[in-house]
């Protein structure tokens, strides 16, 4: 047997791998985006409610990995629904993170981000996605 056949148990150990990296990214994402919309409602909550807050998305994702057929099913239309957020679900879920460690704004700080993040946005969709020219021209 030479090294570059895979065998069969590598491949379900790495397809495996994939499943339950699927499985964390998704309740994960799927739990900073919400916490996300709470810091951008200004909703205050102290550390141990945040963590009574985080703890369906941890028991869902459980539940997920353990192979209930309808948290799976949950999952899916997650993923859909991510997807469907686009460039969003990203200022959204670091929004999350601050929320869950305590760091608040005030309702003009949270515009003030709010508008410069749809900035930066306006601009990555406005700018070229093409590689420039090799060699340049003046």
């Amino acid at each position: 047997m030479s090294a570059t056949t895979a065998t069969p148990t590598t491949d379900a150990t790495k397809s495996s791998m994939v499943w339950l990296q699927a499985v964390v990214t998704t309740w994960s994402i799927t739990g900073l985006i919400l916490f996300g919309a709470a810091w951008v409602l200004g909703l205050q909550a102290s550390w141990w409610q945040r963590i009574l807050l985080a703890l369906p998305v941890v028991g869902l994702a459980y539940l997920d990995a353990r192979g209930f057929n309808a948290v799976i099913e949950i999952r899916a239309g997650l993923t859909r629904a991510l997807s469907d957020l686009d460039w969003a679900q990203i200022p959204l879920a670091v929004a999350g993170g601050a929320w869950l460690l305590g760091l608040m704004a005030d309702a003009g700080q949270r515009l003030a981000i709010g508008a410069v993040i749809g900035l930066v946005a306006a601009l990555y969709r406005c700018a070229p996605h093409g590689a420039a020219p090799a060699g340049g021209t003046r």
